[in-house]
């Protein structure tokens, strides 16, 4: 199948139809207007708005951002939704049209998710309405909060859009593709591309296969060419602002990185992939995959086997990771951060990883963690130099006759294993939120 015909079938299943917009459309206006006459500002906002919302597998979401003269302000939107939900037992098929002396009641259950500005969630029986509060602001570069820029980008998307109308479709079918990809999403457990950043992108490039085969070439990418080149960039920014492969200049905002939060792990995994697409393209890839545990085993059958005269064997190490904080970017973070920290105590303990696989739904409190390892049962523990004599002296006497001279140091051999170093990282599951069962 040719690269028009994938992409064609692909937008087909991919594209909302417009009976489905209109409904969503008609639900999230309509608590718009029970908002409005409890004097607050809210506009339909994200993809939605833009007119880059794809098909989700699950319950669509749409954005709706509350807007506030000032931060303090923000604190208004909890209170009004506290008095908008139903009491203990009452239906929430009631919905908006379920008035009581205080108004229209909340049409779904309302829902808190903490992150860099809390926000809330209104889980309805045909939709997520997720409601942002944002500081109305005509700066973006004195924005007090990242949210607040939103409201910039959906003008900055929807002013390419109007220009070009197959941008939007060109967006939708990145966004199918990353999120089949694992690389989609600034949450810190996956370190992709945000939504916003995949728009910036492929208004910049002119279409999907255009910024396939352009990613990945330069560094910095300056869509409205605020900087002369690339040294003025580097110059001019923050170093926080340089981390990660690529710098994305925001349209809207010259001081903004907008890809800041891309691992170089996920973007290595991205560039593979694209590659393998444009040289075969099908519909396979818009598939997001189950973890392939099976070829992950595979790699221990291959190189290191068994326990030889080097001591090494391969192992494939599985985890069922779990936490109790708040599902999705928290918990993602946490539960990441564990399988992060066993990986990087076991490369401590001179055992390589071939392989670091993390695989979280972003729903609830548990993940699952694939490690394959190159296991050393007795590595090489390097003391004080032979003739510190002190020294010398208290690591001889500490170790006996363990202890040994090579290149003019002392030295000790220890046996080590996965399942030690385990227990050992176990100890900390409190202080890091997170813990793991191994299997």
């Amino acid at each position: 199948m040719g690269m028009k015909n994938v992409l064609c079938d692909e937008l087909k299943k991919i594209c909302l139809t417009e009976g489905e917009i209109s409904e969503l459309e008609k639900i999230a206006k309509d608590f718009i207007s029970v908002l409005k006459k409890k004097k607050v500002t809210a506009y339909i906002g994200g993809s939605f708005a833009k007119g880059t919302v794809i098909r989700k597998k699950g319950m669509q979401d749409v954005d709706i951002f509350v807007v506030f003269d000032y931060s303090e302000d923000i604190l208004k939107l909890g209170k009004v939704l506290k008095k908008m939900e139903p009491p203990i037992g009452v239906p929430l098929s009631v919905g908006l049209s379920g008035s009581t002396s205080d108004g229209a009641r909340l049409p779904g259950k309302l829902k808190k998710v903490h992150g860099s500005r809390d926000y809330f969630q209104i889980v309805c029986p045909a939709v997520v309405l997720e409601l942002i509060p944002v500081v109305k602001n005509d700066n973006p570069e004195r924005a007090e909060n990242v949210t607040d820029v939103s409201l910039s980008h959906v003008k900055y998307v929807k002013g390419a859009i109007s220009k070009n109308k197959k941008i939007a479709d060109e967006i939708k079918l990145a966004k199918a593709f990353c999120q089949a990809q694992r690389c989609y999403g600034a949450e810190s457990y996956i370190r992709g591309l945000s939504g916003y950043s995949l728009e910036v992108l492929i208004i910049h490039f002119g279409s999907f296969v255009k910024f396939l085969k352009g990613i990945g070439k330069k560094r910095v990418i300056d869509p409205m060419k605020y900087f002369k080149g690339e040294r003025e960039v580097l110059m001019e920014l923050n170093t926080s602002k340089l981390q990660g492969p690529i710098v994305l200049i925001d349209p809207t905002h010259k001081y903004r990185n907008v890809s800041a939060g891309l691992g170089v792990e996920t973007f290595d995994n991205f560039l593979k992939v694209k590659d393998k697409f444009l040289k075969k393209p099908s519909l396979d890839f818009f598939e997001k995959k189950e973890v392939d545990v099976k070829a992950l085993k595979a790699l221990c059958t291959s190189g290191c086997r068994g326990v030889g005269v080097s001591g090494c064997r391969r192992r494939f190490v599985e985890l069922d990771l779990f936490t109790d904080r708040q599902e999705g970017d928290i918990a993602g973070t946490k539960m990441k951060k564990f399988l992060d920290f066993f990986a990087s105590e076991l490369e401590r303990k001179q055992q390589k990883i071939l392989k670091k696989v993390f695989d979280y739904s972003g729903v609830g409190q548990k993940a699952k963690g694939y490690l394959v390892v190159e296991e050393k049962l007795e590595i090489e523990i390097k003391g004080p130099h032979a003739k510190m004599n002190e020294a010398a002296a208290a690591f001889r006497k500490a170790k006996g006759k363990a202890a040994y001279v090579k290149k003019n140091y002392l030295w000790f051999k220890k046996k080590v294993s996965v399942e030690g170093v385990f227990k050992l990282v176990k100890k900390v599951e409190k202080e890091m939120g997170a813990g793991a069962s191994f299997k």
